[in-house]
């Protein structure tokens, strides 16, 4: 008998075809929330020190007492929800249902706390000031001359990265149109993103611990408020690179209309941060070609890398081009500085072009313990060799290395005609390029080298419970044709004193327990409060060097701000650098 099944009404019908893109929606949503969690905590840790700075009733800038006590304030609002969320990973670490949001909750926010440390004390040096750091001199004269010239419905410099000053446009429109002041408030929030910026960038390509710990090497080593955009971009241009090449390296498996999207979706993404800021992009060209063409999926799929790259350069020539056509016609850049005199050779240490009144009577770079090197450029060179030793088949170590040579190259390239054309080009930015690389190498290093041991203690402890077992049959199979003396001393001693081998069967309450520790969270727990301590000194190294002061440091910044006047902004064309 043959049983026709009845279709069913359309009202059935009609919630099914609902019902799909609701379970799409709420996969995305489980697949999103810890993204979205981590994120927030970040931002939450950063807004938190920049409200904090409210509690902070008496401070006077221009008064190094008072900057020291500002310090010691943001320190102690740093400290205590920082050790909390030790505390949390700390109590959690025996409980499977709070043990992820933990370490989650932990290694996401001390980014934020780095760096919302550092907008902090930028909104404390600046506190009485209606001008950003500089005033209106240098590159702020530049950023408010070009946002008064969007007021004005005027195009920017066509040879400078045209979204920053539409954002400080965009800032100065909610503060009545005070160029000034918006550009004071971009720079302190743009400062306070770079420590989430860098920690999500990295998210991608490592782990909740690593990622924390590049975000906090990076952030209070190159962080520039200043022009906190810079330093913004190189933060995660990196990282996004890396997670692009590992997409091509899967790229085979999926399909040409998915890479299609993909790729365009990519190249709008890289084309946005092109336009935000363009140096670190002449940097690491070299080895994200390098990168590209060893990465490249030539023999499984070569069709569809080429539709993925394709499309990533259209998607990244829509918002750049103009800015691309400006670069090419604008003169390469004639600034020299107090970097410009110095051994090209030292990148471990990033000077502005205010040292300081110290170190440019002083030497530098300073002479070091070995061969000229210091002690720190010594541990650095290592670990970036160990690095490619242990980890040279890993992508991001093969691309990091890329981009260092490539960066290295250019920087002696342009440093060694910059006496013959009289021009700098740029070159000393590559200090930050190639310190950020060598920083990163180094954390791998670390990383690999800790991978290394933990297969070393894995393969021991293996290799003990299979001496353990096979010592357990043997001692099994004598006791099981004993002579009649011998089994009798046996049996005797079985009686009397318990076998280690044998001590798991017997009852609970009378053998001994043995609580196993559980090393992996106990070592996240000493990680998070040794990168806590490390955060709390490196960031109030950051934010000193900042705190108003007229002795030629970067303190002169937040000090021309407090002595400018808005009247002083010279009006005119402006040349990229206020050349």
């Amino acid at each position: 008998m043959t049983t026709t099944a009845a279709e069913p009404e359309a009202g059935p019908r009609s919630v099914n075809r609902i019902r799909v893109p609701n379970d799409l929606w709420s996969r995305a949503l489980r697949t999103a929330r810890w993204p979205l969690y981590e994120a927030a905590v970040a931002l939450a840790a950063a807004a938190w020190m920049l409200i904090s700075t409210k509690t902070i009733k008496v401070f006077a800038p221009l008064d190094r007492v008072s900057q020291v006590s500002g310090l010691a304030a943001l320190q102690f609002r740093f400290l205590l929800p920082a050790l909390a969320c030790v505390v949390f990973l700390l109590l959690a670490r025996r409980s499977e249902k709070y043990r992820v949001l933990a370490s989650r909750t932990a290694f996401a926010a001390l980014p934020g706390f780095t760096s919302g440390f550092l907008a902090a004390g930028v909104t404390l040096a600046l506190r009485g000031a209606n001008l950003p750091l500089n005033g209106t001199a240098g590159d702020a004269g530049d950023m408010e001359r070009w946002a008064i010239m969007l007021q004005h419905g005027e195009m920017t410099h066509p040879g400078y990265p045209p979204l920053y000053p539409r954002i400080v446009w965009f800032v100065a429109k909610l503060n009545h149109d005070n160029v000034f002041v918006g550009l004071k408030y971009t720079e302190i929030l743009t400062t306070a993103i770079l420590g989430p910026a860098a920690y999500l960038a990295w998210r991608f390509v490592v782990s909740r611990p690593w990622a924390c710990v590049l975000a906090l090497v990076y952030v209070p080593t190159l962080a520039e408020p200043y022009k906190a955009y810079e330093p913004l971009v190189l933060a995660i241009i990196i990282p996004i690179v890396i997670a692009f090449m590992r997409y091509l390296q899967t790229s085979p498996s999926k399909g040409l209309v998915h890479l299609a999207i993909a790729g365009l979706a990519w190249g709008l993404l890289v084309g946005e941060i092109f336009i935000l800021f363009s140096g670190p992009f002449y940097w690491a060209a070299f080895g994200v070609a390098l990168g590209a063409a060893v990465l490249f999926p030539w023999r499984t799929g070569w069709r569809h890398g080429a539709t993925l790259l394709g499309t990533t350069v259209v998607g990244f020539l829509i918002p750049s081009y103009h800015l691309i056509d400006g670069l090419l016609h604008e003169a390469p850049d004639p600034y020299f500085f107090f970097g410009t005199s110095q051994d090209p050779a030292y990148t471990f240490v990033y000077l502005t072009d205010m040292p300081g009144n110290t170190i440019r009577n002083g030497t530098w770079p300073p002479t070091g313990e070995l061969g000229g090197v210091g002690v720190f450029g010594v541990l650095i060179l290592i670990l970036t060799g160990v690095a490619i030793w242990l980890g040279m088949r890993r992508t991001p170590v093969l691309l990091t290395a890329g981009l260092l040579t490539g960066g290295w190259v250019m920087r002696f390239y342009l440093a060694s005609h910059e006496y013959r054309d009289q021009l700098v080009r740029y070159w000393p930015r590559t200090t930050t390029f190639s310190l950020y690389c060598f920083l990163i190498l180094a954390v791998f290093a670390v990383k690999l080298i800790g991978e290394r041991v933990q297969e070393f203690v894995t393969q021991h402890q293996k290799l003990t419970a299979t001496v353990r077992a096979q010592t357990a049959l043997a001692q099994t199979a004598l006791a099981a044709t004993p002579t009649d003396a011998e089994g009798l001393q046996e049996s005797e001693a079985d009686e009397t004193t318990p076998s280690p081998e044998n001590d798991a069967e017997r009852p609970a309450a009378g053998r001994r327990t043995v609580r196993r520790p559980v090393p992996f969270q106990t070592g996240m727990v000493g990680l998070a409060f040794a990168l806590t301590l490390f955060t709390g000194m490196s960031a109030s190294a950051a934010t000193d060097k900042i705190m108003p002061k007229n002795d030629g440091s970067e303190g002169q910044l937040a000090w021309h701000a407090h002595h400018d006047s808005p009247a002083n902004l010279v009006q005119g064309i402006t040349k990229v650098n206020g050349k």
